[in-house]
């Protein structure tokens, strides 16, 4: 592992000269570049054992977990393009990759280089600087923790923080299901003076308002999915590292069937994705609040409410087999239950033989509130 000394010794500026040859290359040249300080980040990172060989693909990875710190918005997008990590722009010619960079600003090529192109590079250097302190503290962590771990501890943290990524999807595909659940069910009940769990409200209760808020915060998380799907290709590859091959394609295949069954156009999801990057925190109420100012917004929004509402009433298995919302429900729900398995085979030293009691679910809690109310 690298040397906390090391660590100290890496400087923004430096890491900026770095940056600039490598905008002025691309990373397709990594090989035949000097590039001495993302040299020692990545020994610092623990991304190389020190082989020359290994040195371009280490450089590469560091880039890429740098660019994910960037968000996924535009700015990822952009230093993703300018540095050649967009796979095939590997070796584009700087002036090809600017203009794609540009492009996304909605910027002419020169624009873009005498304005955001500078703090593209910026940022993409704080966040390598981070990922150096991030490494320090980690690697104080493992020293104090070593005697806790019978596998190696580097490829122990390594496994930890993989299926770290797969649970950063796996709880908007939670929330994805847990709604779309909750909205289906809500369609069915029957208007009633008060919201079933505030007796005391004097607004009446009009389950159709709650079930299109309820599929309104699904479409969320919907999106909240497949930006950490995007985010996880741009970091990993899209390489699903489960304990066999097997596991692998069907968490693949689960992540697939997620974002495949709706009625919305790969040009719907793209600025829907573009628009929750952008917005304040990524939360809800901003999110939702920017996306119905756009006509487009709207148009999207009233093609997600019809889909759920095609999926009300649906009882039997026939009938939840051609519904894209159950069938949505189905995928996130095979997804949450690989990952859960999986990490349990692999992660064996850290609880030997454990089998995971079941967690409560949305509904089991709403019910509970429900009686907790009339009682």
């Amino acid at each position: 592992m690298g040397m906390v000394g090391e660590n100290s010794a890496i400087r923004f500026d430096d890491v900026m000269i770095d940056l600039t040859v490598l905008r002025d290359r691309g990373s397709g040249y990594i090989r035949d570049l000097a590039l001495p300080t993302l040299s020692r980040a990545v020994t610092v990172l623990d991304l190389t054992d020190g082989e020359a060989e290994e040195r371009p693909a280490a450089i590469s990875s560091l880039l890429r977990e740098a660019a994910d710190r960037l968000g996924g918005g535009v700015w990822q997008e952009a230093a993703e393009y300018s540095l050649g990590l967009v796979r095939g722009t590997q070796r584009w010619p700087k002036t090809a990759r600017r203009a794609a960079a540009a492009n996304l600003f909605d910027r002419k090529p020169d624009t873009y280089r005498k304005s955001q192109e500078l703090e593209v590079l910026r940022q993409m250097a704080d966040a390598v600087l981070e990922l150096c302190h991030e490494a320090r503290l980690r690697r104080s962590r493992i020293d104090m923790e070593n005697q806790r771990h019978p596998a190696d501890s580097r490829l122990a943290v390594q496994w930890v923080e993989r299926f770290e990524a797969y649970n950063r999807l796996w709880t908007p595909a939670y929330a994805l299901a847990a709604n779309l659940e909750a909205a289906l069910d809500t369609y069915l009940e029957e208007p009633a003076p008060h919201p079933p769990w505030d007796p005391n409200s004097i607004s009446p209760y009009v389950p159709e308002k709650q079930a299109r808020h309820y599929a309104r915060a699904a479409l969320y998380n919907l999106v909240e999915f497949q930006l950490g799907v995007k985010r996880f290709r741009s970091k990993h590859g899209g390489l699903w590292l489960m304990s066999d091959s097997e596991t692998e394609t069907k968490v693949s295949d689960a992540v697939y069937r997620i974002e495949w069954h709706n009625n919305l156009t790969s040009e719907d999801e793209s600025w829907l994705r573009r628009n929750l990057a952008d917005s304040r925190h990524e939360e809800f109420e901003h999110f939702w609040r920017v996306i119905l100012s756009f006509p487009d917004g709207v148009r999207i929004h009233d093609k997600w409410q019809d889909l759920v509402r095609d999926g009300v009433g649906l009882t039997t298995d026939s009938e939840k087999e051609h519904s894209q919302v159950w069938l949505t429900i189905r995928a996130c729900n095979d997804y949450m239950q690989w990952v859960d398995a999986d990490w349990l085979k692999i992660a064996d030293w850290y609880r030997p033989g454990s089998t995971p009691e079941r967690g409560i679910s949305a509904g089991e809690l709403y019910n509970k509130l429900l009686g907790a109310r009339s009682s």
